[in-house]
């Protein structure tokens, strides 16, 4: 199931509301704008649907929130609409074209199409749950497993942030296996992942860290000479950590005394490999996507994510207020954000294409696009004088 298209409201007619329109995302999506254009807010939304649909967050834990969300999924188009209120869903539907398959109200009543009467049946479902997680089945409600699959699918990094680089896991018998959620959770991960994967795992992490820039030659999750536990525990605990050995450095490097740039860059890589490799998660999030790197290993690191992508068919939304990282993503894969008090827009080459176009005209890199406020400042101009493309582009080259 792919993610087609997103809008999202809350609190409308209050102080506080804001909303985001028509947010239509393609296979890579870099989500750019100028500072409190809410890039990251944006991003939240999204994994907030995820966490719903996956039933990882109920409807209550939210004061308001109303979703209209579009899917793909073989050959078929799915509408999903959640309006919260007050911590109660007041309305919820799912639909299969023009097929309404799920639906109700406030009170939590409603009818919901049963596979095996092959007929719209009534249900209720309490007013705090979302129906179509108390109500997917694999008998009688199949149609709402791949709504349940892609929620448990998303997965979200926030690349600016420590990245897992200030947590050290322990080995104990009969402990909880990672949560691939937890970008935290880096150093089990790893582990599970060399386990499960033992012939390919490991290596195609060392590859990825190689084709960024760092000559790495092994990467291992052992215990860390560095660091020192003391635990009144009975039960024994042994301190893991991640450690990589560079080549040209004769001794091993610890998860702490890596720049933060590497290990974010590690963390990252390890998660997405364990994504494709294993976890098959639909929808990855990044935001603040290299972050703390410099200009060489930033464009390598996009290009490895953008390739991943590409080529296990995940679903890839980044986020940035780099320049390095704007200059090397096509504009084509851009969603730039623009922002009229409390509600958010959404240009990309689907709703602005002549535009898009015609900044190419220019010569200038992508970043200009963004820092010229182009989008506003242009899109009115170039529809009512076409011709004057050619003497701007003329003036750039």
């Amino acid at each position: 199931m792919r993610l087609k298209s997103v809008s999202y409201s809350e609190s409308l007619g209050k102080p506080k509301e804001w909303s985001i329109s028509n947010f239509t995302l393609e296979p890579i999506n870099l989500v750019v704008g100028k500072n409190a254009t809410g890039k990251t807010r944006t991003l939240n939304v999204l994994s907030g649907l995820g966490m719903l649909l996956s039933g990882r967050q109920k409807p209550s834990e939210l004061t308001y929130g109303n979703f209209d969300v579009t899917f793909e999924h073989n050959d078929h188009t799915f509408n999903y609409i959640l309006k919260i209120s007050d911590h109660k869903v007041v309305f919820e539907s799912f639909a299969d074209g023009k097929n309404v398959l799920l639906e109700r109200g406030e009170g939590g009543k409603g009818s919901i199409w049963h596979e095996k009467e092959k007929r719209s049946l009534e249900f209720q479902t309490p007013e705090t749950d979302a129906a179509v997680v108390a109500r997917r089945d694999t008998i009688q409600h199949t149609f709402l497993i791949p709504l349940s699959d892609w929620g448990s699918g998303v997965r979200y990094y926030s690349f600016g942030d420590t990245m897992g680089r200030n947590t050290i896991s322990f080995l104990v018998d009969g402990g909880p296996q990672p949560d691939p959620t937890n970008p935290n959770e880096v150093i089990g991960l790893f582990r599970k992942g060399t386990k499960e994967y033992p012939d390919i795992f490991k290596k195609s992490v060392i590859k990825a860290m190689n084709d960024i820039g760092y000559d790495i030659e092994d990467i291992n999750a052992t215990t860390p000479q560095n660091i020192q536990i003391q635990s009144n525990s009975i039960i024994p605990v042994t301190p893991i950590a991640l450690i990589v050995k560079e080549r040209s450095l004769s001794g091993a490097t610890e998860q702490m005394e890596m720049s933060q740039g590497m290990f974010r860059a590690l963390s990252v890589i390890i998660h997405l490999q364990y994504a494709i490799h294993g976890d098959h998660p639909s929808f990855i999030i990044i935001d603040d996507i290299g972050e703390g790197l410099d200009f060489d290993r930033s464009c390598r690191l996009i290009h490895i994510i953008r390739q991943c992508a590409l080529d296990s068919k995940i679903q890839m939304v980044m986020s940035t207020n780099d320049r390095f990282v704007m200059n090397n993503v096509p504009l084509e894969e851009w969603a730039l954000l623009s922002r009229e008090g409390g509600n958010i827009m959404v240009h990309n080459y689907t709703n602005s294409k002549a535009t898009f176009d015609n900044f190419k005209f220019t010569g200038l890199n992508n970043f200009d696009f963004l820092a010229m406020d182009f989008i506003n400042e242009n899109e009115v101009f170039f529809a009512e004088n076409p011709s004057d493309v050619e003497q701007i582009a003329g003036t750039h080259s």
